[in-house]
């Protein structure tokens, strides 16, 4: 399911390693270029995965950092299912359908991570206590034409998720959007040149 795939292994560090795929012929959604399975205290870093139909995932994984990494024109660049207490930072996530995706996974850091050109820069589905920070999420230039109604920086999806904290992204030309869920704060995201906050708390 991945090039490099850990499964149940702890300690271990994937590093400096180039994995190209072809998603245009491997269409499978499980066409990894690094996957993480019931894995904890890994580091994945300085790795580039391109053109894959999920660069990075984890699955039931915690306590993972994934940093300095890049993951252009893939699927998911990276992905977080059911896995907590991850950090993700730093990386580089252009081009994809979605940049990062955090999906049925709780109390993870997502922060300073560059998500441009994406379909979805960050999006959320299922997902608590998430922290969404210092991220910069836009696509062309960051005006509102750069995006089609299908197209967001910073997205909840749904109203399964609860709690996150969602500030200081750079979100030029859409503000983030919550479909619903309960809990979830968004505070001081930048989204238009005149008015650059965003408050918003779900009760």
């Amino acid at each position: 399911e991945g090039v490099i795939t850990l499964t149940s292994v702890e300690g271990c560090r994937i590093e400096n390693l180039q994995i190209d795929g072809n998603e245009a012929i491997y269409t499978a959604n499980y066409n990894y270029g690094i996957f993480l399975s019931t894995s904890s205290n890994n580091t994945i870093t300085g790795n580039t995965c391109n053109n894959n139909t999920q660069g990075i995932r984890l699955d039931s994984s915690t306590n993972n950092t994934i940093t300095g990494n890049t993951c252009s024109n893939n699927g998911n660049g990276i992905r977080l299912y059911s896995s907590s207490n991850n950090m993700v930072t730093s990386n580089t996530c252009n081009n994809n359908d979605y940049g990062i995706f955090i999906y049925s996974s709780t109390n993870n850091t997502i922060t300073g991570n560059t998500c441009n050109n994406n379909n979805h820069g960050i999006r959320l589905d299922s997902s608590t206590n998430n922290t969404i920070t210092g991220n910069t999420c836009i696509r062309g230039t960051g005006t509102p034409g750069d995006y089609t109604t299908d197209q967001y920086t910073i997205i909840l999806v749904g109203t399964g998720n609860s709690y996150n904290l969602i500030t200081s992204n750079n979100c030029m030309g859409k503000a983030p959007v919550v479909q619903g869920g309960i809990g979830n704060t968004l505070f001081n995201n930048k989204w238009d040149a005149s008015d650059d906050i965003q408050n918003i708390e779900e009760q």
